[in-house]
């Protein structure tokens, strides 16, 4: 059964317990046996079932004022062994019945001291027990006077005043133990100040001969225990929950309530009672003597606690204003460090990670404020584009970090060759950006960019790599260039493409006519990659001619572009548009795949003797999937590696010597042949030559074109045939047009010539018709 129900029919029992009690006495007042036994039921059930409902509340509340219930559950029955044992006894006789009334309050004796135990706070327990103590002593000089030192002449029971201080001590401890009373303890102190008002009044009346009529005062005393009952339930429905630890904190402004006052009211009580009664106020003068003792005492202790609390609080204070110190030092702290964080994070905003240089953003806010300045002023300023030529090819040969490194020098070399009003800026990879300021003409400019391109006019040594690196340049001025930061970076850039094409290792100003060419260069592009998609390119095919026996023993694969609208596209227009874009892979891996194609099909044909060389750009030959492309061509179509020779340029072969070893060695472990081509035209190291494993030097045209019109020529021609023989290389000499220059390889011992005076380049079918109509002759 729910403990709300059981409260509710203990309250409606302890109503008609105490109704029916009085009805009892009411209309059967004239009945002398009827009346006792109804007295005596009335009388012995209440404490019995008092007893029984706070045992069973003493099982179910789980904290520590459970004993509390016990204790009060034990009185209770000793009182109903009390009753049950003086059912036939006067109450005012002295019996040894009475020890049962003494356990009894005992018991409650007990509840109240263990009340005062479960009290943590020390300073207030003390307080509690002064404000108790003046109450008891006005209570025990109350009762000394009007009731106990008349004893010896009415024969009283002594037990019954003491107890009833007892109880009324014990009410003063829930009243006064408490900041704010909850129900159940509003009961309690009902359930201890009935039994003392009842108990009193008894006495009063009796020992004063005052008539009254004694059974009224019976359902009082059984309605004593009954609340205690209903108190007990009140606790059980609230599962134990002290009403301490529910009523923490209350208002300052209620602090001065009633249960302060009592102490003094008391005391005030026993002042009156002196003034009103004159016989034998002895007892009174000493209890108000004590009761003031001890308000003095509390005064005392309080003001010491006062001052103890007023030391605490100063060290409190000192405590908290060194933590607040050192809080404010921390947040100081941290403050900074956001500071910090935040200017790191503005600088990171506005500058490049790697080279510590103003990034775009700054670049561009700098341009604007600049070009504010210069419309204000009438002043120039210039916009210069800057990127590392070949860059590229160092990274992916060199590797990244020391791009990085070279990245690195250079920056730092800029810098120190700009001005202190200008800006010089790191677009991303290998592109920059200078701003000058206050340029008055053009020719202004020119020793400027002088200055800078004078940064890499010398090798640059990374890591004891010597590196050959230039720049190309593009300048555009405000306002004459663009009237916006968007038009003058643009049209920068735009210049700088052209110095590109123009050979890089230039500067160039930028023009109008430069918008044509970007326009066509971005048509070419887009050419391309239709071509790719249309199959718009084909092979012609150059014949490669031994001198010693005049057979054709090869053939060199060239691009051409033939276009739907425009027909054919010179290969000088669109290779450099196609390197640049990163074309190249996928034209060189068609050219490749196409050239072994025709390679199997020649050799299929009879002509199994046939080499058939294609030229690697220096883009293609430093990608990373160069061998595996190889191998997937030579897989695909089936040709023979052995008649596979590739041609790259010395000056790719030499950015990086021992990663073009590397390459060279993987191609050559498929048995795939390599030359070297325009070779003497870059920066050649024999010391390489000799370690790279290749198998053919060419010798290019411009070398051979005037060998019969200077010795200086002569004398180069014949010094690189004779180093490749050397070398244990064949020597191809390209570009042979007459007879003269023909007979000079033969005398030299030149092993394969290769140009018009034989043939153009050539159709597949043209290709093999001269094979079927030539007949192999030896050169006289």
């Amino acid at each position: 059964m729910d403990w709300l129900v059981r409260k509710k029919l203990y309250i409606y029992y302890t109503l008609f317990h105490t109704l029916g009690y009085y009805l009892w006495l009411y209309f059967w007042r004239n009945t002398g046996a009827v009346t006792t036994t109804g007295e005596n039921l009335f009388s012995l059930t209440a404490p019995l079932s008092s007893s029984i409902i706070l045992f069973f509340i003493y099982r179910k509340v789980k904290t520590k004022e459970n004993y509390i219930w016990l204790f009060f559950s034990l009185g209770y029955f000793l009182n109903f062994l009390a009753l049950l044992e003086n059912s036939k006894k006067e109450i005012l006789s002295l019996e040894w019945n009475h020890f049962l009334f003494i356990l009894q309050i005992v018991c409650f004796l007990t509840v109240f001291i263990y009340k005062i135990l479960l009290k943590n706070e020390n300073v207030h327990l003390i307080k509690f027990i002064f404000d108790t103590s003046i109450m008891m002593i006005t209570a025990v000089t109350l009762s000394w006077y009007f009731i106990i030192r008349n004893h010896q002449t009415y024969n009283i029971f002594i037990g019954l005043p003491l107890g009833d201080l007892i109880l009324f001590f014990g009410a003063m401890i829930f009243y006064l133990g408490s900041e704010k009373l909850s129900p159940f303890r509003v009961v309690i102190l009902s359930s201890l100040l009935l039994q003392v008002i009842a108990d009193s009044s008894y006495l009063i009346f009796t020992i004063n001969n005052i008539p009254f009529i004694e059974s009224l005062f019976h359902p009082l005393w059984t309605l004593s225990p009954l609340l205690m009952g209903i108190a007990g339930t009140l606790a059980a429905q609230n599962d134990g929950v002290t009403f301490e630890k529910k009523n923490k904190s209350h208002s300052l402004k209620n602090s001065i309530t009633l249960r302060l006052l009592l102490p003094y009211l008391s005391i005030i009580l026993l002042f009156m009672t002196m003034i009103f009664q004159h016989d034998d106020s002895n007892s009174l003068i000493i209890g108000s003597a004590a009761a003031i003792l001890l308000l003095l005492s509390r005064h005392i202790f309080a003001s010491l606690e006062n001052q103890t609390l007023l030391i605490k609080y100063h060290e409190l204070t000192e405590e908290l204003e060194q933590k607040i110190g050192e809080r404010t030092e921390e947040l100081s702290a941290k403050n900074q460090q956001l500071l910090s964080a935040a200017r790191k994070m503005k600088y990171m905003a506005y500058h490049d990670v790697l080279s510590g240089l103003p990034n775009r953003r700054m670049f561009l806010e700098r341009l604007k404020t600049a070009m504010d300045e210069a419309k204000r002023n009438h002043f120039k300023l210039a916009v210069i584009f800057i990127d590392l030529d070949r860059f590229k090819n160092i990274n992916d040969t060199l590797g990244h970090e020391f791009g990085d490194l070279l990245l690195k020098h250079v920056t730092k070399e800029m810098a120190k060759s700009v001005r202190k009003i200008d800006t010089i800026s790191r677009q991303g990879g290998d592109e920059f950006t200078v701003l000058l300021n206050r340029i008055r003409a053009v020719e202004d400019v020119i020793p400027l960019v002088e200055r800078i391109r004078a940064v890499v006019a010398k090798p640059i040594i990374i890591q004891g790599q010597e590196l050959h690196v230039s720049m190309s340049i593009g300048i555009a001025f405000y306002p004459s260039d663009g009237k916006t930061t968007e038009e003058l970076m643009k049209n920068a850039d735009m210049a700088m493409y052209r110095a590109k094409e123009e050979g890089r290792d230039n500067y160039k100003f930028y023009s109008i006519d430069m918008n044509k060419t970007v326009s066509r260069i971005m048509a070419l592009e887009n050419g391309l990659r239709k071509a790719l998609k249309n199959n718009e390119f084909v092979l012609n095919y150059q014949p490669q001619v031994s001198l010693q026996t005049g057979e054709i023993v090869g053939v060199e694969a060239l691009l051409r572009w033939n276009t739907v609208e425009a027909g054919m596209v010179s290969p000088i227009q669109f290779i450099p548009v196609a390197e640049e874009s990163g074309l190249i892979i996928p034209i060189g891996e068609w050219v490749l795949n196409h050239a072994c194609m025709q390679g199997k099909a020649w050799h299929d044909s009879g002509q199994s003797h046939l080499k058939v060389a294609v030229n690697l750009s220096p883009v293609q030959f430093l990608h990373e999937n160069l061998v595996e492309m190889v191998i997937n061509a030579l897989r695909t179509t089936g040709f023979n590696p052995n008649y596979l020779e590739l041609e790259i340029t010395e000056g790719v072969a030499f950015t990086d010597a021992e990663a073009a070893i590397k390459k060279m060695q993987a191609l050559r472990d498929l048995g795939v042949r390599i030359s070297i081509d325009d070779f003497g035209t870059g920066y050649s190291s024999l010391m390489y030559l000799k370690r790279f494993p290749i198998n053919t030097l060419k010798i290019p045209k411009p070398f051979n074109q005037d060998i019969m019109a200077g010795q200086k020529d002569k004398a180069l021609v014949e010094t690189m045939i004779y180093l490749g023989h050397s070398l244990g290389l064949s020597v191809i000499a390209e570009g042979i047009e007459s007879k003269e220059q023909l007979l000079f390889l033969k005398e030299h011992h030149c092993d394969i010539v290769q140009g018009d005076i034989y043939s153009k380049p050539l159709t597949v079918l043209q290709i093999n018709a001269l094979i079927e109509n030539t007949t192999p002759s030896k050169i006289s």
